[in-house]
């Protein structure tokens, strides 16, 4: 009995899914972690790519005011950043994973914002916006490279 409630598991999770595809761009409101560091904008963006890459992230670099409105990006003295990465698949293919981290800088400080978003395909699909152990190492890492 519990091989065939086992196996009914499995079929159902795997039954009618299909690759849905994931958009690059987390939006504003879903819940992105804020934190300032103090460093200048090169140094910033430099560190948030070594350690997406050295985590095993794929990146792509953007304009954020591509994606969405702000005043920092009105040619005032800011630089801007957006970085997105691709989508990573957690274990046994069951759910996709991706990040945007935007950068804006002002002289040596940077008002950092990640944003992150997972789906998790089972019977159905639910998205998560929160993951505070990852992000969080994330922006660890990140403020230690920066002050090496």
């Amino acid at each position: 009995m519990l091989r065939l409630c086992l196996s009914m598991t499995i079929f159902f999770s795997f039954a009618g899914c299909a690759s849905v595809p994931v958009p690059d761009y987390i939006s504003r409101v879903d819940h992105p972690y804020d934190r300032k560091i103090y460093a200048s904008f090169e140094k910033v963006a430099s560190a948030f790519i070594y350690i997406l890459k050295k985590e095993g992230w794929v990146i792509s670099e953007a304009d954020p005011s591509i994606y969405e409105r702000d005043d920092r990006y009105d040619n005032n003295g800011y630089q801007n950043l957006l970085i997105m990465t691709d989508i990573k698949k957690k274990s046994l293919h069951l759910g996709l994973t991706h990040l945007n981290v935007f950068i804006h800088a002002i002289g040596n400080t940077c008002d950092v914002q990640v944003r992150y978003e997972a789906q998790t395909h089972l019977v159905k699909q639910f998205i998560s916006t929160r993951n505070d152990r990852v992000v969080e190492d994330i922006l660890d890492a990140v403020e230690r490279e920066v002050n090496k």
